[in-house]
């Protein structure tokens, strides 16, 4: 172990501050790489970005002699279990003999995951800072089948990475902040431009492999992948183009938040996209057919006293009429993205649908039903103080129906404020509810 190593070890707690102004001496790592680099930089980047890592990349903190010249990028990364989940995505398209180009590293860790499931993988970041840390880091991981290279990815600098390496994919994670650190989401505003540079990539590859921000629309992001390159076809008379190249998109979740989304374009494809959820380990694919056919279904005058709340990436995708056909499941109302069951369900059925669907959200037990009013805000107010509260489809934000009911947060009861559709009357109600 060296002077480096074991600083980081010793100091892995330390406030950055506070080193700044103590440490007379900063070790230098012993790889030749970072010769003539800043020190006291790449000590205080690698401690910060350790401290980020620990729970993001448990694999890489463990790993003590690994260095990072800028804490922002391990901010930036995946964590552990979606560079896996893209990797095993990757695989599943090309094959464990599969050759990836990864146009913007990063740090590297979908690099690295991606590596452990093909034959070869490209890294290429235009940060020679990064670059330089992915030639020592990937080498004390034992990832020798990834290849590096730095290169400002455009339209005209594609050719000495796709022509020489004949990749089977490319990935590409565009840096979603402008020049001056605003966050962008249109396309056109990230950072490499993929519209740009999607005719070049087709010409050299067949497969390309897309992560965007969970915050992006995802029906304006295949609108504009798939619609936005008849100007493309003038400029390069290509007659590749068939408008629709997308053929899957998968809505990532992990530990509960949507994490990201991920579009595969397929060059041969000409045909609909269908919609993946993913929550941790387990997946829901919804092909575009069964969500083009599927109709709400709507309570009538007997339905159980059980609500289903869909879990971020069902609620991402949008896949809200389709969870009726698929999971005989009854909604709320046309805009209420809430559900029950038939009242006539079994114990065993219902038990099926929730084996089926805990992963993908939560199941409450109604103990309560009220009429939105004052007097019911008040009386469940009085009688559930710490409780978690949620709108839908409602003419007020949950933080706003907390306020009303002046609760706070606990596990008194889950309070919902939703519209509820019946044949025999329609109207906003109160569910006192518990979990299941």
């Amino acid at each position: 172990m060296g002077d480096f190593e074991r600083f980081i070890i010793d100091n892995s707690e330390s406030d950055i501050a506070r080193l700044l102004f103590s440490c007379k001496n900063w070790p230098r790592p012993d790889d030749p790489v970072f010769d003539g680099l800043d020190v006291k930089e790449l000590v205080t980047s690698t401690i910060e970005a350790r401290k980020k890592l620990r729970k993001k990349v448990p694999e890489w903190y463990s790993l003590t002699s690994l260095v990072y010249p800028r804490a922002l990028s391990a901010e930036q990364c995946s964590s552990s279990a979606t560079a896996f989940y893209k990797a095993s995505v990757v695989r599943d398209i090309i094959g464990k003999d599969g050759r990836v180009a990864d146009l913007t590293g990063g740090l590297g860790v979908d690099s690295w995951a991606i590596s452990r499931e093909v034959a070869m993988v490209v890294y290429n970041d235009r940060d020679p800072l990064l670059t330089k840390a992915a030639t020592h880091n990937f080498r004390e991981l034992g990832s020798g089948n990834i290849a590096i290279t730095s290169v400002e990815v455009g339209p005209s600098s594609l050719g000495p990475i796709l022509d020489g390496f004949a990749p089977d994919l490319v990935y590409i994670d565009p840096a979603r902040r402008s020049l001056d650190g605003r966050k962008v989401f249109l396309l056109e505003e990230c950072s490499p431009d993929v519209l740009q540079l999607l005719p070049e990539i087709f010409r050299s590859c067949r497969h390309l492999l897309l992560k965007l921000s969970p915050m992006a629309d995802i029906r304006m992001v295949v609108e504009r992948l798939n619609r936005s390159y008849e100007a493309f076809l003038e400029k390069t008379r290509w007659e590749g183009w068939n408008g629709r190249w997308i053929r899957e998109v998968h809505v990532v979740s992990s530990g509960g938040e949507c994490k990201e989304l991920l579009v595969w374009m397929d060059r041969e494809w000409n045909d609909s996209f269908s919609i993946t959820c993913v929550e941790d380990s387990e997946r829901l694919t919804f092909p575009a057919e069964e969500i083009a056919a599927a109709k709400p279904v709507f309570p009538d005058s007997a339905y159980s006293r059980i609500i289903f709340e869909p879990g971020k990436s069902l609620s991402k995708a949008g896949v809200f009429n389709v969870l009726c056909p698929r999971f005989g499941l009854v909604k709320f109302a046309r805009s209420t993205h809430l559900y029950t069951v038939a009242g006539n369900i079994s114990k065993e059925e219902l038990s099926l649908k929730v084996e089926a669907l805990r992963s993908f959200g939560k199941f409450f037990e109604v103990a309560e039903v009220l009429p939105f009013s004052k007097s019911s805000l008040k009386d469940i107010g009085k009688r559930f103080q710490h409780s978690e509260v949620s709108a839908r489809n409602i003419p007020l934000s949950s933080d706003e129906l907390r306020t009303k009911l002046g609760v706070s947060s606990g596990d008194d009861a889950h309070i919902f404020g939703a519209r509820l559709e019946l044949p025999f009357e329609s109207g906003n109600f109160l569910f006192v509810c518990h979990k299941m």
